[in-house]
């Protein structure tokens, strides 16, 4: 390949791509809403939805055929929390799923007729939890109601039948909830945290992939040749556009990652600049990843069928939706090479839960090896494959100037423009 130089040496090359690179940008509508309006709407779009960070008075039906005092203590207690409001009773489970099934009600307790026998015998008595899942908070304030009325019930009756021995104060072991971090226990504070660095992530992917697929119409057209692309090396290249989004997505990430857990009150226990430190190797890491991806990447509807694709996979990976533990080898492996999954990590330690940056260098000197290792595959994706094509394009158009005019229509479809008198003569108006 030849080696392009600028009259400014090595560095000029780079700041002429990065201006280049950053006119690119601003020409292209797409590219603008996937850099700047993507992560403007999303983030707060998903904070609205998981605003309501618990469920509170979840009404539920009864069905008690214990009908004795320890029953009724218990359901007492139920109603008694903040997560549930015991609604009604039920002579029977048909007519409390029929009142299920109705929505008058999201959940269904269940005491079968020997609860209170069981328990004071010294076997286990049993509480079963029906629910509408549809909803995961309805689901979790119902368990939490019942965990907790559960637990501080045994400790009083196992207090009561040791009071002969020593007095315990109604318990063995006094238990108290203290959260930390996400002191909320919210929905929202649990699960946010990673999903707005995967929208840092994936719309720079976008945008960076969108770029391309505009590059590669503007060749189609141009017999294989891209007029506003600069000549440089892969390396040059590589550099001048990872330093464009560098500089783009230092306000949006701000915005994403600190003043949106300010306006809509996530946990904020991270040092600011060490959050800062942290998102340089992720957004270079993203950036290098993306111009690997973009070779998957040959026209602009390509776009969300590689790249939107992706992102579903990627929060799976990171453990929001799935135990990491319970995960398959072959995908955390693959995890381990995916910035979002190491930043994603990193920031809720940092944000969430209060730790410095020393205490997840792990993960901040994983986010610099993958800037290098996908640095390296995309210096050889750009020289092996995408260049090679570059070249592949100018020679097909030089055996035939229509050709890439023709397989363009023919993957669309249109066959009745494949006449080669209506592509001379469009070639004539260019």
């Amino acid at each position: 390949m030849p080696e392009y130089k600028s009259k400014y040496g090595w560095i000029g090359t780079v700041a002429r791509v990065f201006s280049r690179e950053f006119k690119l940008v601003l020409r292209d509508e797409a590219v603008i809403i996937f850099f700047i309006v993507l992560p403007a709407v999303y983030p707060p779009l998903y904070s609205l939805i998981y605003n309501t960070e618990v469920a509170r008075d979840e009404p539920v039906v009864v069905v008690d055929e214990s009908r004795s005092t320890l029953s009724r203590e218990f359901i007492r207690q139920l109603d008694a929390t903040p997560d549930v409001w015991v609604k009604d009773y039920a002579a029977d489970m048909n007519q409390a799923r029929d009142m299920m099934a109705r929505k008058q009600c999201y959940g269904i307790y269940y005491f079968p007729a020997d609860f209170e026998n069981k328990v004071y015998e010294g076997s286990q008595g049993h509480v079963t939890l029906y629910c509408d899942m549809s909803v995961m908070m309805r689901y979790k304030a119902m368990l939490t109601a019942l965990t907790n009325v559960q637990m501080h019930m045994g400790s009083e009756i196992q207090g009561d039948k040791s009071a002969h021995v020593i007095d315990l104060g109604g318990g063995f072991v006094e238990s108290k909830q203290v959260p930390l971090g996400n002191t909320s226990m919210g929905i929202a504070s649990a699960v946010l945290p990673f999903i707005l660095v995967f929208v840092i992530q994936q719309s720079l992917l976008l945008g960076i992939a969108m770029l391309h697929a505009g590059g590669m119409g503007r060749r189609r057209r141009n017999k294989g040749h891209d007029h506003l692309q600069i000549k440089a090396t892969p390396g040059a290249l590589l550099i001048g556009k990872t330093l464009c989004y560098l500089v783009i997505y230092i306000i949006p990430s701000i915005f994403t990652l600190y003043i949106i857990p300010l306006i809509f009150h996530f946990p904020i226990n991270g040092n600011f600049m060490e959050i800062m430190y942290m998102l340089i190797p992720f957004l270079i890491s993203s950036a290098m990843f993306g111009l690997v991806m973009r070779v998957f990447v040959n026209n602009r509807e390509g776009v969300f069928l590689v790249i939107a694709f992706t992102s579903l996979i990627f929060v799976f990976l990171a453990g929001v939706s799935w135990p990491e533990y319970l995960t398959p080898f072959y995908w955390k492996a693959l995890a381990q090479v995916i910035p979002g999954y190491w930043a994603s990590s990193a920031y809720v330690r940092m944000q969430v839960d209060g730790a410095s940056l020393s205490q997840v260098s792990n993960m901040y000197w994983a986010l610099w090896i993958l800037a290098a290792l996908w640095f390296v595959i995309a210096y050889l994706t750009e020289v092996m494959v995408l260049r090679r094509k570059y070249k592949a394009m100018q020679l097909e158009c030089d055996i035939d100037p229509t050709a890439l005019q023709k397989r363009t229509l023919y993957q669309q479809g249109d066959d009745d423009m494949l006449n080669p008198e209506l592509l001379d003569d469009d070639e004539e108006e260019e």
